[in-house]
């Protein structure tokens, strides 16, 4: 099956461009997929922004092809779910293409109807899908089918999840962990800063810790808060309601600007609370989370101070790689653990040093190869 250079069709549901974390996701794959050398295909519905160029706005050095279903001009429900997923098959001159990825159960049950070999990832439970692919996956086992060369999962927390309640063959499970497509050169500091800079990019819902954030800034005045995320509305509404001189507001930029907002910060907080919501503030991800800003992170060298939630400890380790945070609810512990971090340079410098090297190893090259190889 593994050949030097195939030709991959990714079938995507998500709108891109847009702020949504799986299309990201699914951006940087293809770009990893073609820099290593394959022909690359990405099929989207007709409802991103579409005044923004999609290269652009991810950052996309290697290009790829991408066509838009443009008869999609909303995010896929209903009966249109089943359709889009036939029509992306059948617009993708399947007969000539040598793999398929995709995140969509239906396009997956498709694809072995077609005879496809395609590999499936998945990133949540099933509990968020309808009731046909409920039934087909409780009743059919389908997720064995010969033509799904490999299920990919980003925490080992959901592999077990699918072995053990949906009965997927162990040697059909991989996991691979999301990364990072960010380069940035370590730089060690000699002594900190009086007024650190502390950002937060991301989801403004309270479920990401907004709260926490703002308490933060009201209690400690010797440091300043960057928060990325939301739209211009919601930033107008959130400036209106807190004037705290040390609290900044921005509303949600492109990916390929991350990179110099990082370079700006020296920590970066990640306040989850019980309960993680997705786009659209719904569902909860918290049990099976892989984060792909954890890996932008690292790979750019900041220190993260994160909530101590169990999922997240397979990437991020206390007091080696990142700090972790207990009493997540609680803004004082956050604020306690900025205080020391503050005062002890060389842990600093070594916590932020080995997130650096873990990222830079396992970045989106690497899950890209890997990928390949499994099958």
């Amino acid at each position: 099956m593994i050949q030097d250079k195939m030709k991959i069709c990714y079938i995507s549901n998500s709108a891109a461009p847009s702020n949504n974390a799986s299309s990201l996701q699914t951006a940087k794959l293809c770009e990893a997929l073609s820099k290593i050398g394959h022909k690359v295909m990405l099929i989207l519905p007709n409802t991103g922004c579409r005044n923004s160029n999609y290269y652009k706005f991810y950052n996309v050095k290697s290009k790829f092809k991408i066509k838009i279903l443009k008869l999609f001009v909303k995010f896929p429900t209903g009966i249109s779910y089943y359709l889009y997923s036939l029509l992306s098959i059948l617009c993708s001159n399947y007969k000539k293409q040598d793999l398929y990825i995709t995140r969509n159960f239906f396009t997956s049950l498709l694809l072995c109807f077609f005879n496809k070999a395609h590999i499936l990832e998945i990133h949540d439970d099933i509990q968020i899908e309808g009731r046909v692919v409920k039934f087909m996956i409780k009743y059919f086992r389908y997720l064995n089918n010969k033509n799904i060369l490999k299920i990919i999962t980003t925490t080992n927390t959901l592999k077990k999840k699918y072995h053990n309640s949906y009965f997927v063959s162990k040697d059909k499970l991989l996991v691979l962990h999301n990364a990072s497509s960010i380069k940035l050169k370590f730089k060690k500091y000699k002594r900190l800063k009086k007024n650190l800079k502390i950002g937060y990019f991301g989801s403004i819902y309270k479920s990401r810790g907004i709260d926490i954030l703002i308490k933060l800034s009201n209690e400690d005045k010797n440091n300043d808060y960057y928060i990325y995320g939301g739209s211009k509305k919601e930033i107008k509404n959130l400036n209106t309601k807190y004037s705290s001189k040390n609290l900044y507001f921005h509303n949600y930029i492109p990916y390929s600007k991350i990179k110099r907002k990082l370079e700006n910060v020296d920590i970066c907080l990640l306040p989850y609370t019980n309960k993680i919501t997705v786009s659209g503030n719904v569902g909860d991800i918290s049990k099976y989370t892989s984060p792909l800003k954890i890996f932008d992170y690292m790979i750019t060298g900041k220190l993260i101070i994160c909530s101590n939630i169990k999922v997240i400890k397979e990437v991020l380790k206390h007091d080696v790689n990142s700090i972790l945070v207990k009493k997540k609810n609680n803004h004082i512990a956050w604020l306690k653990e900025i205080k020391k971090i503050k005062s002890n340079i060389k842990k600093f410098n070594n916590l932020r040093f080995n997130a650096y090297k873990f990222a830079n190893r396992e970045d989106f090259i690497w899950r890209a190869k890997k990928l390949i190889s499994s099958i």
